[in-house]
């Protein structure tokens, strides 16, 4: 994803919302393309039980991005 590709994505989306990047629990080293997102969410209870970067922060509505699925 480009530099301006990122900032008309986010530009489309309302507000001032927190932005979550997604690298799953393996996130490697390699550099790698975004290409997931950004994309409105609203945290759940399983996305708080699932990992400590949610907890406590259920119902919130966020942006999420990241490198997809791998």
């Amino acid at each position: 994803m480009k530099k301006s590709e990122l900032i008309k994505a986010l530009e489309a989306i309302e507000g001032d919302p927190v932005i979550m990047i997604l690298d799953g629990f393996n996130g490697g080293g390699e550099p790698r393309d975004i290409n997931l997102g950004p994309s409105e969410r609203e945290i759940t209870d399983q996305n708080a039980a699932d990992g400590a970067d949610c907890e406590g922060r259920q119902g919130e509505s966020v942006v999420v991005m990241g490198y997809g699925c791998y």
